[in-house]
């Protein structure tokens, strides 16, 4: 097997000997040791590591953050955070750098190896699918190719919950004591978690549509009942932060949709018009009965979406630049798309940024 190449940026000759041994009795090999940014980038220019083992403090003008930007950017070699810095400015500053890893000092060989190994794993799927992306290839070579990017895209979206929840949960055993600190980070640990469990159920609804196996069972359904009891339970989880306004047009009250599509479509349409609405806005939801079809409308008065991403709203993992602050898992409108699909329906919308979207939904009531 070939041998791993780790480049050791760390300004302590101490440490840094150390981490050498310990690197080397786990089994790979320092192509290294450098104690400056600058030193880091020269370095992996020239000696082409397979990882950079990264010290934030460091000698020179430049410390670790700013250097592994630069290394990922200009090389694209996995860095791995190896510090003592747990301060709450140098942990937001390390997850804008989007790090393979981060481990504060002291470590220890198992956490230190498991790290390095989950970090080159990844980074190697990376580079693959970078690969499959730049083939050309017949549809069925990039059927896969998509899939596999949608992969890519799903861990990446996994990564910031999980290192929100790695770091506070170091954070908690390195000021073991602070109560306020501790409340503040699991208080970030929970939303993350959160996070994490409405990603897992997005991608498993998205997989079973791509594979074939959400399936369309329409039924005799209460329309108007089916709405309520969504704006409901909706309503108890945003109490009054929001008012939900409903409204029918026309004569009907039962159709045959799909259940469980249905709700899907609904709650991913509503729960993102609160999303991306301020508090105190209104949302609505507007039923309309025309003699063959039955139209769903939802309005918001929010930030709305940015025009560079009108073509591309209904693909997965696709957000707009305005709502970067705002957690979500880019999936929640393919879903949408998937759901009315599978009803033979329509679907529209019109939206400005800071006026608000509305999404049109036409299904056929039979």
């Amino acid at each position: 097997m070939n041998s791993i190449y780790i480049l050791i940026v760390e300004d302590e000759q101490l440490v840094a000997d150390d981490l050498r041994e310990t690197l080397e009795f786990l089994g790979y090999s320092v192509s290294d040791l450098v104690a400056s940014g600058e030193e880091a980038i020269l370095q992996a220019e020239v000696k082409k590591p397979n990882l950079v083992l990264m010290d934030i403090r460091l000698e020179g003008k430049m410390d670790g953050i700013e250097a592994s930007m630069q290394i990922k950017s200009l090389f694209d070699i996995p860095v791995v955070y190896l510090t003592a810095n747990a301060d709450q400015a140098t942990l937001e500053r390390v997850k804008t750098s989007q790090p393979f890893g981060y481990i504060l000092k002291p470590f220890d060989e198992k956490t230190l190896a498991t790290t390095i190994d989950i970090a080159l794993s990844r980074h190697e799927a990376e580079i693959d699918i970078k690969n499959l992306a730049k083939a050309d290839k017949n549809v069925a070579e990039l059927r896969i190719q998509k899939q596999s990017q949608y992969i890519c895209m799903a861990a990446h979206e996994f990564r910031n919950p999980l290192t929100t929840i790695k770091l506070c949960a170091e954070i908690l055993k390195a000021h073991n004591g602070y109560e306020d600190k501790k409340h503040k980070h699991l208080q970030c640990i929970e939303t993350a978690t959160e996070s994490l469990i409405e990603l897992l159920e997005d991608i498993l609804i998205l997989g079973k549509t791509q594979s074939g196996k959400l399936t369309y069972n329409p039924c005799l359904i209460d329309v108007i009942a089916f709405c309520e009891e969504i704006l409901e339970s909706l309503q108890m989880t945003i109490n009054q932060q929001y008012t939900i306004e409903f409204t029918v047009h026309g004569e009907g009250r039962f159709a045959n949709l799909d259940k469980h599509l249905l709700w899907h479509l609904l709650n991913n349409l509503l729960s993102n018009a609160i999303k991306y609405s301020g508090a105190s806005s209104l949302v609505s939801l507007v039923l309309i009965w025309e003699t063959d079809f039955i139209c769903f409308q939802v309005q918001d008065q929010g930030l709305g979406i940015s025009e560079e991403l009108h073509n591309h709203l209904f693909e997965p993992f696709q957000r707009g630049t305005n709502v970067s602050e705002i957690s979500g898992t880019g999936l929640g409108l393919t879903i949408v798309k998937q759901c009315v699909d599978l009803h033979k329906g329509t679907i529209d919308f019109v939206s400005h940024v800071n006026m608000g979207t509305t999404f049109f939904v036409k299904l056929p009531r039979i």
